[in-house]
């Protein structure tokens, strides 16, 4: 866990038990008494657009850290995606949103990233 002040552009945290990155961190003024925060610009890492959360500097936030990795679908069932790391020619089990999942077919390159354990498909080539 570290603190919110320590957070920089580009890195990775959990909020809302869902992984973010910073897009850009302000320092803003409250009150009357010159109380200051931050204020973080977030995006989702499977969302489109960003929203902004106003955080006190010492608030503890739990980072992460994400590595992008690029795999080839080999096969595909109803709820998940089997993938090759094409680095280490591992077969690993992953999840894709909806949309991005009827998108895909075998053969496919894409992009994933493991999350603790879970690995995502987060975009296609």
């Amino acid at each position: 866990m570290s603190s919110a002040s320590e957070l920089k552009k580009g890195s990775y945290f959990i909020y809302n038990n869902e992984p973010v990155r910073v897009n850009r961190k302000e320092v803003i003024v409250y009150g009357t008494h010159s109380h200051s925060k931050l204020k973080l610009f977030i995006q989702g890492l499977n969302k489109k657009g960003e929203k902004s959360i106003n955080l006190h500097h010492t608030d503890k936030v739990e980072t992460v850290d994400i590595t992008r990795k690029t795999g080839q679908v080999i096969s595909k069932t109803n709820d998940k995606v089997q993938i090759m790391d094409n680095v280490s020619y591992e077969t690993l089990d992953a999840s894709a949103f909806e949309e991005l999942h009827n998108e895909l077919s075998e053969g496919d390159q894409v992009i994933f990233v493991d999350l603790n354990g879970d690995i995502q498909i987060i975009e296609k080539k």
